[in-house]
């Protein structure tokens, strides 16, 4: 496949659900796939499509800087962020809230996703953050968080419009 026909999987993960998507979408588009401290400047330039993974915590996408950072370098290729999330925030909100950039916003094409969480993987840090939001919320889903311990949604089948939309853009 001559360079300019590659994909490029990009991530950044905390607790691993964004590494699990990285690592389907590698498999089934024959992407190249990079931890985002492994992948330099020169590396992004030789590819016709970029998908980044990212967490979102806090509604903050982890990849924001990055992305506004290498934006010049990217903005004329294919370029793909799929996010993940326990939350099921508005995208639009999501979108809203990380980007100011009008270019940037409609240059990049979103997914979301589900994630998983496992309360004995949790740094200190983010074991206060859940709790208070659980005291916020009072969400049955939240105080059944406390309760299983675990909870993993994420599904290998909801990468599958991400797959169409890039190959639909990329051959």
């Amino acid at each position: 496949m001559p360079y300019d026909k590659k994909i490029a999987i990009v991530y950044k993960t905390k607790y691993g659900s964004t590494m699990k998507y990285a690592g389907w979408l590698a498999i089934k588009l024959n992407a190249d796939l990079y931890e985002i401290s492994d992948v330099g400047r020169w590396d992004l330039l030789k590819y016709k499509t970029i998908i980044f993974g990212s967490p979102i915590y806090n509604s903050k996408i982890y990849l924001r800087d990055y992305l506004e950072e290498k934006y010049n370098i990217i903005k004329n290729k294919n370029i793909v962020l799929f996010c993940v999330s326990m939350n099921l925030q508005s995208r639009e909100d999501v979108v809203e809230y990380n980007f100011e950039d009008e270019e940037i916003k409609k240059k990049i094409k979103f997914f979301f996703l589900q994630g998983c969480i496992n309360l004995n993987d949790l740094s200190r840090i983010d074991k206060v953050k859940l709790k208070k939001s659980i005291n916020k919320n009072q969400s049955f889903e939240m105080i059944n968080l406390e309760k299983y311990m675990s909870i993993d949604r994420s599904n290998k089948q909801t990468i599958t419009p991400i797959i169409n939309y890039v190959l639909d853009k990329t051959y």
